[in-house]
């Protein structure tokens, strides 16, 4: 799989969770699931949540530690059932 739906596969079976960049980056390169190596976890995640992607994931900031913490949105959530809810261990 591509590095975008396994991102988005991670994010959207634990809805409403939301995990940092380098959890994020870890559990999908453990997952044995992508293609080919993934160059940047925070530039694919930036563009999952660009305008033109639909906006599948979102992002807030942790009020005490002031990290960035990544979510699927709900149009996230509907395309990876529209993907067909793919595991990512």
């Amino acid at each position: 799989m591509n590095a975008r739906t396994v991102i988005l596969a991670f994010l959207a079976e634990r809805a409403p969770g939301a995990y940092a960049e380098d959890a994020i980056a870890q559990r999908v390169k453990a997952s044995g699931l992508l293609d080919e190596p993934m160059p940047s976890v925070n530039w694919e995640l930036a563009y999952l949540a660009s305008e033109r992607m639909g906006r599948l994931v979102g992002c807030d900031v942790h009020p005490v530690s002031k990290e960035t913490m990544w979510y699927a949105t709900d149009a996230g959530i509907r395309q990876w059932q529209m993907d067909g809810r793919p595991h990512v261990a």
